[in-house]
C-alpha cells in the first residue's frame, strides 16, 4: 500500500526487468516516495521531460539509449536544466572502468546488483540531505572572514604534525589523528577507513571512541558517504536538515538511517584514493564552520603523507586492495 504521508519526492526506474522494478517501486512507495518505471532509454527521455523526477535509477545498459548517452542528454537537455535530476546507475558488471566514466558524466552514484531495496533507500536518503563538496586547495567558503577561536586548532595542528614527525607506530598516529579531530569538532566519532578497489568492502583502520574497532570489516553498501567520496575524490560536508520539511516526512518513514551532520575526506597513496577519514557529529550538531572543514582535509592530508608505508593490514584485505 503507498504511504498516506508523500515526501514528494519522485524517482523514475529505468530498466528493463520488469519483475524486479516493480518490487522496487512498491518498497519505494510505502516509504514515501513517487514512483514510475519505464522499460527503455527512449521513454525514460520523454518521462523525464514530463515528469521532472528527483531521481532517476537507470540500468548501465538501458535498451535504446544507454546509461552514459542518458547522462550526456540529460546535460543537454534545456527542459531540466534547473532541474537536473540525480541519476544513479545500476550494473550487474562492478568495473571501475565503467564507475569513473559514469560519475565523470555527472552520474551521482552507481550500484552494483544485485543490490538490496535498503541500499538503494539509503542512498536516495544520503543524496537529498543538503551537502557540500570540497576540492583540493579550496576554501570550504569565500566570506573571507578571519578565523575565531583558531588557538584550538593551531595547537591542535602542532599536535598532529608532531605525531607525524615521531617514531610511533603508523596504527597508533593514525588513531591518535582520529581522536585530534574528535576533538577539535566535538564529533560523537571520527575514523579512518581503506576502501577496496571495488568499493565493496572497507576496513576500519582507527576509531577515535574504540581502539578495539581497528580491523573491522563494512558493507560499504551501507555507507553512500564514503562511496560518494571515493568516486568523486572530494571531501564533503553533510548538513542534517532536522527542520526540512520534506526532509521530515522521510525521516518519519524510513528508520535505521543516520540523518547526522558529518565531514568526510579522502584519503589518498601516490595520488591514488585508498580511503576515507570521517567525522560523525551528535544529533544536535547541524552546522559546520570553516575551521571545521580545513582542519579535517588537513588532518586527512597529513595522514595521507605518513601512511602509505607502514602500515599493517590483514593480509587477505591486503590482496583483495592490491588485486587487478
Amino acid at each position: 500500500m503507498e504511504a498516506t504521508n508523500q515526501s514528494n519526492f519522485k524517482v523514475l526506474i529505468a530498466d528493463d526487468d520488469g519483475a524486479g522494478s516493480r518490487r522496487l517501486m512498491d518498497f519505494l512507495k510505502e516509504r514515501g516516495f513517487s514512483v514510475e518505471h519505464v522499460l527503455n532509454g527512449t521513454v525514460a527521455k520523454e518521462k523525464i521531460k514530463e515528469w521532472v523526477p528527483h531521481f532517476v535509477i537507470c540500468d548501465l545498459t538501458l535498451a535504446e539509449f544507454n546509461a552514459p548517452q542518458l547522462l550526456n542528454w540529460i546535460k543537454q537537455e534545456p527542459v531540466v536544466k534547473d532541474n537536473r535530476p540525480k541519476v544513479f546507475v545500476t550494473s550487474a558488471h562492478n568495473v571501475v572502468r565503467n564507475i569513473k566514466e559514469c560519475i565523470s558524466l555527472g552520474a551521482s552514484d552507481y550500484i552494483v546488483k544485485p543490490f538490496k531495496h535498503e541500499d538503494i533507500l539509503t542512498r536516495l536518503v544520503f543524496h537529498i540531505q543538503n551537502k557540500r563538496e570540497v576540492g583540493s586547495g579550496e576554501k570550504a567558503s569565500g566570506t573571507g572572514v578571519k578565523l575565531e577561536g583558531a588557538d584550538v586548532y593551531l595547537h591542535l595542528l602542532d599536535l598532529v604534525l608532531k605525531e607525524a614527525l615521531s617514531s610511533r607506530p603508523r596504527e597508533e598516529m593514525l588513531l591518535n589523528f582520529t581522536k585530534m579531530i574528535a576533538i577539535a569538532l566535538k564529533a560523537v566519532r571520527c575514523s579512518a577507513v581503506m576502501i577496496t578497489e571495488d568499493l565493496q568492502e572497507g576496513l576500519v583502520l582507527a576509531s577515535s571512541d574504540n581502539r578495539d574497532a581497528r580491523g573491522f570489516k563494512l558493507d560499504m553498501n551501507k555507507y553512500p558517504e564514503m562511496l560518494h567520496v571515493m568516486n568523486t575524490e572530494k571531501l564533503i560536508v553533510i548538513e542534517d536538515l532536522a527542520y526540512d520539511p520534506q526532509l521530515a516526512k522521510i525521516k518519519d518513514l524510513v528508520k535505521g538511517i543516520s540523518f547526522n551532520s558529518m565531514i568526510v575526506a579522502p584519503l589518498r597513496s601516490n595520488g591514488e584514493m585508498y580511503g576515507i577519514i570521517s567525522a560523525r557529529m551528535a544529533k544536535e550538531h547541524s552546522k559546520f564552520n570553516d575551521r571545521d572543514i580545513r582542519f579535517v582535509s588537513l588532518v586527512a592530508q597529513v595522514a595521507s603523507l605518513i601512511l602509505t608505508t607502514g602500515l599493517s593490514l590483514p593480509h587477505e584485505f591486503l590482496l583483495k586492495k592490491t588485486a587487478s
